[in-house]
């Protein structure tokens, strides 16, 4: 899993999304990595390159053609702003796939661009909106919240009855 990363702050998004371009070419051209890759998006940062839908679907045209797979990390979605009620739908529509969801709650509003994690039930950001993304994507979901060994178990308990 990476991140998207940022280009420079008078950089233009085109540019980074030519490098990411040439990259996944360059190593396809020695027979591709030797793991699967997976883009995440990312909270913040006024040139980051997987915070915006707009531009991770530019970023897709260049490097979906390589099997490329891509992480939804909830907290960093409601940081950038986007609507978790259909953001599974919004992303398949841009990449074409969710390969696995960063299931985690925001201690911050929505758009704040701010990527500090809260526990499930415990942020800024509805649970049950949360178990509705987890179903709607449909794939692996691996919590990344903070807290103790309670407090996981507790939402492990909850999401496997959700998506029961």
């Amino acid at each position: 899993m990476v991140h998207g990363e940022h280009v420079l702050a008078k950089g233009d998004p085109a540019v980074g999304v030519d490098n990411w371009h040439k990259t996944f070419a360059r190593q396809a051209d020695q027979g591709g990595f030797p793991v699967p890759v997976l883009i995440e998006n990312t909270a913040g940062g006024g040139n980051a390159m997987t915070r915006d839908l707009d531009v991770i679907g530019r970023l897709w045209e260049a490097v979906g053609e390589f099997g490329t797979g891509f992480v939804l990390d909830t907290c960093h979605a409601w940081a950038a702003g986007w609507d978790l009620a259909t953001v599974a739908e919004a992303v398949r529509a841009v990449t074409g796939r969710i390969d696995l969801v960063h299931l985690d709650n925001s201690r911050d509003r929505a758009g704040s661009g701010r990527d500090r994690h809260a526990p499930l039930a415990g942020g800024e950001i509805p649970a049950d909106l949360l178990l509705e993304v987890a179903r709607r994507a449909d794939c692996p979901v691996v919590l990344e919240t903070p807290g103790d060994e309670a407090s996981h178990a507790e939402a492990i308990a909850l999401l496997r009855e959700a998506l029961a």
